[in-house]
């Protein structure tokens, strides 16, 4: 039945295969074996390969048939492993690019430079451009065209150093709709604007600097992005942080920022900075996350009592916030954030880094940033319960709950006065005994709860 369907049919079905199934498929029936030449979607992995050698020599050898052939590729996606000499890989390369390809996604993970053909820089039907790690590019002279370009993701190239040649690629990039850009070796101190009406999600991670503080310039990030609805931020690299045109599209946001001791500017400037920053953003998204990092520098600005922190506006859109605190630093500014988020639906609290994207080298804070255990005030009764406690707030979540008196004279306080409340989660932490995890069930299940429709679950990991 499946072999009475046209070619072209088959040929779809096939395109949906990792191409290494697609091609054993040929094989099944005569009449199938050179459809694969009619095939414009490819994915190769040398992992799904038993030998590289075998993975290298088929490579080569389905290159010189594909350059004989009239269909072109359309969709390409390598992912490199194993060691291969850059020129060999350069020559696949080349050979999948032609003018009408329309997804693109090269993996090199070996250290090695395989430069990118200029070419592709004028493949107006362009729409998905994922580079990866071991791609070289050369900016320098190229005019880009990428008239269709919707996603571009650049992950680990060296010529993220160059901010002028990002820029380049988003001025040759009318319609952009999705940007990721991670470097977690940054070496340039120059600043970088991401300029683009067109955008909608944007990901950010700057991880790791590698230059002296003797070096001239200020690291600096400006975002110019008007209609952006999605913005996940990890920087550790920025001294300033500057958004140009307020986006006032803005649905969802993660924003993890810290100070580190490459940093030439003081740490009062940064946190009120990166306070100022926030002051923008919160009141405009509707799901916010904020990272470790980020709740030390609010709640230093708390502890500081300085001015950025003083009439935080009311978060009128946000409906659920997300906070990763690990110590007492939460006790400090949670009060203020819940105060201001007048209608607040989910909050969940986590202890652990469940946020926060990893860096191969964490940021080092000078020891005055750091708070000193004996004067961080534990969790306090508020005055007046926030307003959201009692309107709107439906659902909390406590991640690696632990057998601490302030954690659980949070829950108790949030039972009581969350009114309209409809489910309190404690998911236990890893190090909680048996009887530690029955102890506060029992305390919990019999304290005053403010809503008759709010029921406490407990779970493990």
């Amino acid at each position: 039945m499946i072999s009475s369907l046209p070619n072209v049919i088959i040929g779809h079905i096939l395109s949906f295969l990792p191409t290494k199934d697609a091609m054993c498929t040929c094989i099944l029936s005569k009449s199938w074996r050179e459809l694969w030449r009619s095939l414009s979607n490819f994915d190769f992995d040398d992992r799904t390969w038993k030998s590289r050698i075998i993975f290298g020599n088929f490579m080569d050898r389905f290159f010189y048939v594909h350059n004989s052939r009239e269909n072109s590729i359309t969709k390409f996606r390598l992912r490199v492993h194993g060691n291969y000499p850059s020129s060999r890989l350069s020559q696949w390369i080349d050979a999948a690019i032609k003018d009408n390809i329309e997804e693109l996604i090269l993996w090199i993970y070996p250290d090695v430079h395989v430069p990118l053909p200029q070419r592709v820089f004028s493949c107006e039907k362009l729409v998905v451009l994922n580079l990866g790690c071991g791609i070289a590019i050369d900016l320098h002279g190229v005019a880009v065209r990428f008239s269709c370009l919707k996603v571009l993701h650049l992950e680990g190239l060296p010529m993220l150093d160059d901010l002028a040649s990002i820029e380049n690629l988003l001025a040759g990039s009318p319609v952009l709709e999705e940007l990721k850009i991670e470097h977690v070796d940054c070496r340039s101190r120059n600043a970088l604007r991401v300029c683009s009406s067109s955008l909608k999600r944007l990901t950010i991670r700057f991880t790791r600097i590698r230059y002296y503080r003797k070096d001239p310039g200020c690291r600096a990030l400006t975002l110019d992005t008007p209609n952006l609805e999605l913005l996940k931020l990890t920087d550790f690299v920025s001294e300033e942080l500057n958004i140009q045109q307020l986006p006032c599209s803005l649905v969802e946001a993660s924003v993890s920022v810290a100070f580190t001791h490459f940093f030439i500017i003081q740490v009062d400037t940064y946190i009120d900075m990166a306070v100022q920053f926030l002051r923008l953003i919160m009141p405009i998204v509707r799901i916010l996350r904020l990272c470790e990092t980020t709740m030390r520098i609010l709640s230093n600005a708390v502890r500081k009592k300085l001015p950025c922190v003083e009439d935080l506006p009311n978060f009128q859109n946000l409906t659920r916030l997300e906070i990763e605190a690990s110590g007492d630093c939460r006790w400090m500014v949670l009060h203020e954030i819940l105060k201001c988020s007048v209608k607040l639906e989910v909050f969940i609290l986590y202890k652990e880094k469940a946020l926060t994207v990893q860096a191969t080298d964490p940021p080092r804070w000078p020891s005055l940033v750091y708070l000193n255990s004996s004067v961080i005030p534990k969790w306090r009764n508020p005055e007046f319960a926030p307003q959201c406690m009692r309107s709107s707030l439906k659902v909390i979540e406590c991640v690696d709950f632990e057998w601490d008196f302030s954690e659980i004279e949070m829950a108790e306080y949030f039972l009581k006065k969350a009114l309209v409340l409809e489910k309190m989660a404690i998911r236990f932490g890893r190090g909680m005994t048996h009887n530690s995890k029955e102890r506060v069930a029992k305390r919990l299940s019999g304290c005053d709860i403010g809503s008759e429709a709010c029921r406490i679950t407990f779970s493990s990991p």
